[in-house]
């Protein structure tokens, strides 16, 4: 991928003597808009096109083909297979591309050129807008601009040694004509970009304005390899997640059934916005199920509780369980737990689709539902009875610590269950070291993940500067412009084209 200087201004601040210049000292190619537009202006001319019809605009740009080539490192621009450049510097040529450049079918047909070769090889170029439109994402943007007397003496001095005469009056009228055109022009006018490097070259030598921009685009890129960007190895779907999805997108295709999801089998909104184009459709409520009896229903990653199991049965409807083997183990040890007389302490958000799956596998009045250290200290174990503790598969091991230690406080038969799962043990640690080193942490995943949720709060403590999106749209890269290390995680419900999406982008932005 090619490395990008943009260079924009207005006429006569000397553009294309420095741009050349620079190119040369840097060893990158320099490539003459302005040049490829007066090609195009010089056909104009030579047709006598009428600009103000636009048929004829069209029909002219059909006909036209502007090439580049080099020749001893000399740029050599084509106009429909003849070199013209010695005719496009012409005063009448500079003129008529000032007006031909606003034209949008005119910036169409050389804008992809453009982008093309600055992707492939090291360019500076030079224009009016190099650095808002062509190349906006430039490494380094210009904007090399001077009085209006200093570019008309410039130019002055310039036809003088051509052998033409002019009045010194009567280019600076012109410099202040194009001046206007070019800056209220509809399409593209000239403008400064807002993170372009203003260079006033009026009392400046031409050497001095090369030396000027080779030093900001050394330090640049010397600021851009000391930047870094870090991405969690534990990023995205999890084992349980992947199985889940993978599973209805398998059923989608061939089961030959309508498919029925209980409860959304991701927290993830791109997702299922997907699987509901396949015709996937979420049932969430119990009752919802009978409109199942023809198709497949697939119980999700979270789990369910028994009495979901004993419906399906009952009501003789086909069920695909998919539920991730971590949460089935919780709701095995709870179930026997529960027979063999325990009370069950289960650590973890109440309303989370998998504590509600798993409090249904033991008793109700033999379960308590614990999401806080308050809760912990409130909590009174019934008498004579042996606590179990599990815990959310996605919890905060930290918390879950600190509640455990209250809860230990309160008895002598308590038998702690770590079931946090590896995967999101992993996570959090992994989320925690590199938003500890970060001077900016994104956290990709949706807004009704709990586990996204916990990675952004592990994030926030150890990194003030933490984002939580969604998807790439989500993302203010402007607020990344003055760090130099940025690490991103993503919760388990989190497809790695978002998280690919998210970090190719931060990278072009570094």
């Amino acid at each position: 991928m090619g490395r990008n200087i943009a260079i924009d201004g207005p006429a006569g601040a000397g553009k294309s003597t420095i741009a050349k210049k620079a190119a040369q000292k840097l060893g990158f190619i320099y490539v003459d808009t302005g040049a490829m537009y007066r090609a195009i202006a010089l056909y104009f001319l030579r047709q006598k096109t009428d600009l103000s019809d636009q048929d004829a605009i069209n029909s002219a740009c059909a006909k036209i083909d502007v090439r580049i080539r080099y020749e001893d490192n000399v740029q050599q621009v084509l106009l429909n297979g003849e070199n013209v450049n010695g005719s496009i510097r012409r005063e009448e040529v500079g003129n008529m591309a000032s007006k031909t450049s606003a034209f949008p079918q005119v910036r169409a047909k050389l804008l992809d050129l453009q982008r093309k070769l600055a992707a492939e090889e090291d360019v500076i170029m030079d224009g009016r807008d190099i650095g808002t439109c062509v190349l906006p994402e430039a490494e380094l943007k210009i904007y090399l601009t001077a009085s209006v007397q200093t570019r008309a003496k410039r130019r002055f001095l310039e036809l003088q040694e051509k052998g033409a005469t002019a009045e010194l009056s009567e280019v600076e009228k012109d410099i202040e004509k194009r001046d206007y055109q070019d800056m209220h022009r509809e399409t593209a006018p000239l403008k400064q970009a807002e993170d372009a490097i203003l260079i006033d070259s009026s009392d400046l030598t031409i050497d001095q304005v090369v030396e000027k921009i080779i030093f900001c685009f050394q330090k640049k890129m010397s600021a851009a390899e000391s930047r870094n960007v870090t991405v969690a190895k534990s990023a995205g779907f999890c084992f349980g997640v992947k199985r889940a999805v993978e599973n209805v997108y398998e059923a989608a295709e061939n089961s030959g059934k309508k498919v029925y999801t209980y409860g959304p089998v991701i927290h993830n909104e791109e997702v299922m916005k997907d699987l509901e184009e396949k015709g996937v459709c979420v049932l969430n409520r119990k009752e919802e199920l009978t409109q199942a009896k023809d198709g497949l229903v697939v119980i999700r990653s979270h789990g369910v509780g028994k009495d979901i199991y004993d419906f399906l049965e009952k009501e003789k409807i086909s069920y695909l369980d998919v539920t991730c083997p971590f949460v089935k183990k919780i709701h095995k040890l709870v179930r026997k737990y529960n027979e063999d007389g325990y009370h069950i302490i289960v650590v973890g958000n109440a309303g989370h689709p998998e504590i509600i799956g798993v409090c249904g596998w033991c008793s109700e009045a033999e379960t308590t539902v614990i999401d806080s250290l308050e809760e912990a200290d409130n909590f009174v174990p019934p008498d004579g009875k042996k606590l179990c503790v599990v815990v959310q598969t996605t919890y905060n091991y930290k918390k879950f610590k600190d509640i455990v230690e209250i809860i230990q406080k309160k008895g002598y038969y308590i038998n702690v269950l770590n079931t946090i799962c590896n995967a999101t043990d992993e996570r959090q640690t992994e989320t925690a070291k590199i938003a500890s080193e970060a001077d900016a942490m994104i956290v990709i995943g949706s807004r009704n993940s709990s586990n996204t949720r916990k990675l952004f709060e592990i994030s926030k403590k150890e990194c003030e500067n933490t984002y939580y999106i969604q998807t790439m749209e989500d993302l203010d890269l402007s607020a990344l412009q003055n760090v130099n290390n940025v690490g991103i995680t993503a919760g388990a419900s989190t497809p790695n084209n978002i998280i690919e999406e998210v970090q190719n982008n931060v990278r072009i932005k570094f």
